[in-house]
């Protein structure tokens, strides 16, 4: 069981607000309006970017995934003045292939972040071993951005990380790590003092994509493998509420669900009464990125339509910024100067995703840029102490 609560009680002005937007969006071949902030152009990359992070001295870092068609990338890069992009950490880190170990190697890197200090977080999701298969080189890892030094290296048991599974995104509290399982759906809990790792949810329909509900990409196309079938991507993106009370989430293709943090972490409660503690939020269509800030405003990059759109705790939804430049938006980042980050990797151009004989539509170069939130918008989400001082910083 679940509770179907929307979020607040403002469904019927966040549909309105829904429904006229979606006014201004074209069929095929139709011109889109653009609608919101102004978008500015941060960088340009030869490489697929669906992750970005930034320091608090404004140093920005790249998630370069070795996606099909793209495996010759450094995995993760700094992004120069002169728009360059710097190997980080370096070294043999950067120069991975198949056939070479993945000791102190970066595979297949998901996402990348940089919380409440100087030290970056990446999901490596490691060597694809098929549905059935245990990825090898899968694991978390933090890096200290002034030196490059490994600060952690966090691999999961298969109890909690079992064949089929595929780390997607993460978020941290003051001691622990939330990440998603977007090959089986679950999610999945760290507590980062004592190393101990729990599954949770894993046979919960929250965490699980819904066939009805369509991986939908570019003018309504859905996302397809080589044999037709549709791609499957189960829990996805999340986030933690700016109180660390709730952590949001959902599969690629909606809705979007939460849940207590306190009963996430509660070890003594059976995963049959976690369910019960579900809350339906929203009936979000399909979402790649998302970020929170510091009023509990959601930000949700969607993937069928070319824009960014915020759901306020009041339950209203609105544009922040529509433009026929973000098709397939992913990972997004709020900044200490309230400005919002996009990648745009352009998933459902990519061959890959385009069904059998998949030819690929990439608009090239991969592009990333930002908004400037309006003053209405909070600022940007610290990661909340939930439990004593932040061990963000802290080496394992």
């Amino acid at each position: 069981m679940f509770n179907r609560r929307n979020f607040c009680q403002a469904a019927a002005v966040a549909s309105g607000t829904l429904a006229m937007a979606t006014s201004n969006l074209s069929r095929a071949g139709e011109a889109i309006v653009k609608v919101g902030q102004p978008l500015i152009e941060v960088a340009r990359l030869d490489w697929v970017c669906n992750a970005v992070a930034q320091t608090a001295d404004g140093r920005l870092f790249v998630g370069l995934p070795r996606w099909p068609g793209y495996e010759n990338t450094p995995s993760i890069a700094e992004v120069l003045a002169d728009g360059t992009l710097k190997p980080f950490p370096g070294g043999e880190w950067n120069r991975w292939a198949p056939g070479k170990p993945h000791g102190q190697a970066l595979v297949n890197i998901n996402t990348v972040h940089i919380f409440d200090d100087h030290t970056l977080w990446a999901v490596d999701m490691g060597e694809d071993a098929g549905p059935k298969g245990i990825n090898p080189g899968q694991r978390i890892l933090q890096f200290d951005t002034r030196d490059g030094k490994l600060l952690r290296s966090i691999s999961l048991p298969e109890s909690v990380l079992p064949a089929g599974g595929n780390l997607n995104d993460l978020r941290l509290d003051s001691e622990h790590a939330y990440l998603t399982d977007s090959g089986l759906g679950a999610l999945v809990i760290i507590n980062l003092r004592t190393g101990v790792s729990l599954r949770r949810l894993a046979d919960h329909p929250s965490t699980k994509m819904n066939p009805e509900r369509r991986p939908i990409g570019e003018h309504g196309r859905p996302l397809q493998t080589s044999d037709g079938s549709d791609t499957q991507v189960q829990s996805d993106p999340l986030e933690i509420s700016p109180d660390g009370k709730w952590l949001y989430f959902q599969p690629m293709s909606g809705p979007l669900w939460r849940v207590p943090t306190d009963a996430l972490r509660d070890t003594q409660m059976t995963d049959k009464a976690l369910g019960d503690k579900v809350e339906f939020v929203y009936d979000t269509g399909p979402t790649t990125g998302t970020a929170i800030d510091s009023a509990g405003n959601l930000y949700f990059g969607e993937n069928d339509k070319p824009r960014v759109t915020v759901l306020a705790p009041d339950g209203s939804l609105r544009v922040l910024v529509q433009d026929p430049l973000l098709w397939n938006p992913d990972a997004l980042m709020i900044t200490r100067q309230r400005e919002l980050y996009i990648p745009v990797p352009q998933s459902a151009r990519l061959a890959y995703n385009r069904g059998p004989n998949g030819k690929s539509t990439v608009d090239m170069p991969f592009k990333i840029y930002k908004v400037q939130l309006p003053a209405y918008l909070g600022t940007r989400e610290d990661v909340p102490t939930v439990a004593g001082q932040s061990l963000v910083g802290a080496q394992s």
